[in-house]
C-alpha cells in the first residue's frame, strides 16, 4: 500500500465512523487521547503478555498490532456507545473536531506501524508537513474539543433550572 494511501486511511476512518454514527467528535478525540496515554504506560507491557502467550514469539509486527490496539480501542468503543448522540444543527460543529481526530488520529498511530511501513510513511513530504505543524495540530484540537465540550455543558445548565419567585 502506498504511504499517502495508508495515511488517508488513518485520518479518514475515524472521520467518516465518527460522522456516519453522528458521534459526539470532542468525546472521541478526548477518549483518542486516553488510548494514547494506555498506549504510552501499558503498550511494552501489553505486547510483552501477548507475545509470551503466542506461540510465534516476539515480533514487531504483533507488537505494533497491540499498541495500535491499545491507542484506538477507546476511541472506537466511544464512537460506537456515543452513536446518535450529535445530530441536526449540531452536526455542522462536529466537523472540525472530526477532522482534528482523524489528523491526530495519524499523527499517534505512524509511529506504532510496523518499522518498514512506518518509515516509508515518514519519508513522505505529507507527513513531513504534518509533523512540523504537529503541536499547532494537537493545540488546536485539545482547544476546540474542550471548548464544545464546555459550551455544551453550559447551555444545558443555564436557563434551565428552578426559578426563584
Amino acid at each position: 500500500m502506498t504511504p499517502l494511501i495508508v495515511i488517508g486511511l488513518l485520518a479518514g476512518l475515524p472521520i467518516v465512523l465518527v460522522i456516519l454514527l453522528r458521534s459526539n467528535a470532542a468525546v472521541v478525540f478526548l477518549a483518542l487521547c486516553t488510548g494514547s496515554v494506555v498506549q504510552q504506560f501499558l503498550g511494552s507491557d501489553a505486547a510483552n503478555i501477548f507475545n509470551s502467550s503466542i506461540i510465534t514469539g516476539k515480533n514487531s509486527t504483533t507488537a505494533s498490532g497491540v499498541q495500535l490496539v491499545l491507542l484506538l480501542l477507546p476511541a472506537l468503543l466511544t464512537a460506537v456507545f456515543l452513536r446518535k448522540s450529535v445530530g441536526g444543527a449540531k452536526m455542522l460543529f462536529n466537523v472540525i473536531p472530526a477532522v482534528s481526530t482523524g489528523v491526530v488520529t495519524a499523527l499517534l498511530a505512524v509511529p506504532l506501524l510496523s518499522p518498514g511501513l512506518r518509515y516509508s510513511i515518514t519519508g513522505t513530504a505529507v507527513w513531513t508537513s504534518l509533523e512540523q505543524f504537529q503541536a499547532v495540530i494537537v493545540g488546536a484540537a485539545v482547544f476546540m474539543s474542550l471548548l464544545i465540550l464546555w459550551s455544551s455543558h453550559l447551555k444545558g445548565s443555564f436557563g434551565r433550572g428552578k426559578h426563584h419567585k
